[in-house]
């Protein structure tokens, strides 16, 4: 028997130790009252873990390498990481299934809360707000979820997937403003879904892409039943590489084999769906069901040079680019691409827009776990506080 155990059994988990959790098999870490500070009851969690962090604001970054524990806050809008626009990270994950849950992380130079390198991840019911770089994300990791939560203010993504092959993940119940991208989704994809999630007032809303030749191009995403509107925010924060999309709902930028279906795509400036070369040409995407409203450009389109095997079905929308796209999807238009290109342009100029992260909306309440006391569940994609 550990110490731990026998302070629990003897019945002494209240006075500077920690409380046992029932028959839960974990022990329960109480932020300030067995551990002072976030980081202290991070470093003193065992794997399977729970650290429990009371109400209150706690200035300070938190790196966790101690796998399957799970980070919870009592109450997600009371619970607040803040990093006073100083410090880089909120909280910063190398160690495989850890989950973060009910807190907020907000006001950090670089990211709120990443994980990366790992095998099983979740984020749920965390709010993340006017950070300098990403909001919630992952990077070189698979086998997750991000759910029940909201990021705003962020230049690059309020949420973000990155640099992997299969993913293994699933985004869903989340809402995503005020950022360059809703969502993006480099080098990724393969049992990888966004779905029944808000995108509003970003530059781009959902945007899977290929940026570069040093990983395999994107593919094989499924971005389904989600609302995207008024993805066309020029005072949104954004870097170079967010700006080329702007104004579009679903941006599919060097994209392949990717389903989008049953969305509601609605007010932008330029694009409700659009499918574009970038590094790569988009081939191979089933664009079909999704109800697209009130596009300055054109609602569906396709630029040019576009792959094979691109299908537009069963969609309602006013106009398209090229005209007749729902019958013959097999070449894109020049019109599309000069827009786009132009807004690249831009971007090679330095004169693209953007506001500053630090300066955009504050989010109100954010509807916070029910019992932030119940055990632990997964970081894995299969896990879910909605099942």
């Amino acid at each position: 028997m550990d110490r731990r155990t026998f302070l629990g059994t003897m019945g002494l988990a209240g006075v500077g130790v920690f409380a046992r959790a029932g028959d839960g098999g974990y022990d329960t870490i109480r932020v300030p009252q067995d551990r002072p500070t976030v980081q202290a009851g991070v470093d003193a969690a065992a794997p399977g873990d729970l650290v429990l962090v009371a109400l209150g604001t706690y200035d300070e970054t938190v790196a966790v390498t101690t796998p399957r524990i799970t980070l919870r806050g009592r109450d997600r809008n009371g619970v607040v990481l803040d990093g006073g626009f100083q410090r880089q990270n909120g909280v910063e994950i190398e160690a495989d299934r850890v989950a973060v849950e009910n807190l907020t992380v907000r006001r950090y130079r670089r990211n709120a809360v990443y994980w990366s390198g790992v095998v099983g991840f979740r984020g749920s019911y965390l709010t993340a707000y006017n950070d300098g770089y990403y909001g919630i994300y992952a990077y070189d990791s698979r086998d997750g979820r991000f759910e029940y939560s909201y990021a705003s203010g962020h230049p690059d993504a309020g949420f973000y997937l990155g640099r992997h092959h299969p993913y293994e993940a699933v985004v869903s119940d989340v809402v995503a403003e005020h950022n360059g991208m809703g969502y993006s989704g480099t080098s990724t994809g393969a049992d990888l879904t966004i779905r029944d999630s808000v995108f509003r007032f970003n530059m781009t809303g959902i945007a899977p892409n290929t940026l570069d030749r040093t990983d395999p191009p994107q593919r094989a995403s499924r971005i389904v039943d989600n609302v995207v509107y008024g993805n066309d925010n020029r005072d949104a924060p954004s870097v170079a590489h967010t700006f080329p999309t702007f104004g579009t709902g679903i941006a599919l930028w060097g994209a392949s084999d990717n389903l989008v279906a049953d969305n509601l795509v609605d007010n932008h400036t330029n694009y409700g769906i659009v499918a574009h070369h970038n590094v790569v040409p988009p081939s191979g995407n089933t664009v079909r069901g999704n109800v697209v409203l009130d596009s300055g450009r054109a609602d569906l389109a396709l630029g040019t040079p576009a792959g094979a095997g691109n299908e537009f079905s069963g969609n309602q929308f006013d106009d398209s680019r090229p005209p007749g796209i729902q019958r013959d999807a097999s070449e894109g238009s020049e019109r599309v691409s000069e827009v786009l290109n132009a807004q690249q342009r831009d971007v090679d100029d330095g004169e693209f827009p953007g506001g500053d992260y630090r300066e955009q909306p504050e989010p109100g309440p954010q509807p916070t776990m029910r019992d932030p006391q119940a055990d632990p569940i997964p970081a894995s994609k299969g896990a879910s506080w909605g099942s």
